[in-house]
């Protein structure tokens, strides 16, 4: 990869990143009674929507993210193998709910991931419509 490739992914991220902030900033703001990056998360899809924010201009940092995606996980992992020997059978069913919670939404994740990079997402009424 060029040091323009890099630059590219890091503006890129960087814009979503600021979209992000953005969302949890009119979270706060507006006192919307909603997490501020699921506002952002509904702002972003808003701008995709309305061309405001061109795909092409997310591609490849976006493509960054879901790629590393798994590697914010590894923590939480490490810090439940820690405090292994303290844990009673209250917290086996905590954990066990946990452990289905955060496959489903890997799952989901996965799904919606593929979809996006098959170039199947927005698409309306039967029309294969391509980003």
């Amino acid at each position: 990869m060029t040091v323009m490739k890099y630059l590219n992914v890091i503006w890129q991220i960087s814009l979503i990143y600021g979209i992000t902030r953005l969302g949890s900033w009119l979270q706060t703001f507006f006192h919307i009674p909603l997490a501020g990056s699921i506002v952002g998360l509904v702002l972003f899809y808003t701008l995709l929507q309305l061309k405001i924010v061109r795909v092409t201009w997310v591609k490849d940092g976006a493509s960054f993210l879901l790629a590393t995606m798994v590697f914010f996980f590894v923590p939480s992992v490490i810090g439940v193998m820690d405090v292994i020997t303290e844990i009673d059978m209250n917290f086996v069913v905590f954990f066990a709910l946990v452990v289905i919670g955060t496959l489903l939404v890997a799952l989901t994740s996965g799904i919606v991931a593929e979809k996006m990079t098959m170039g199947k997402v927005f698409s309306k009424e039967g029309s294969n419509r391509h980003i």
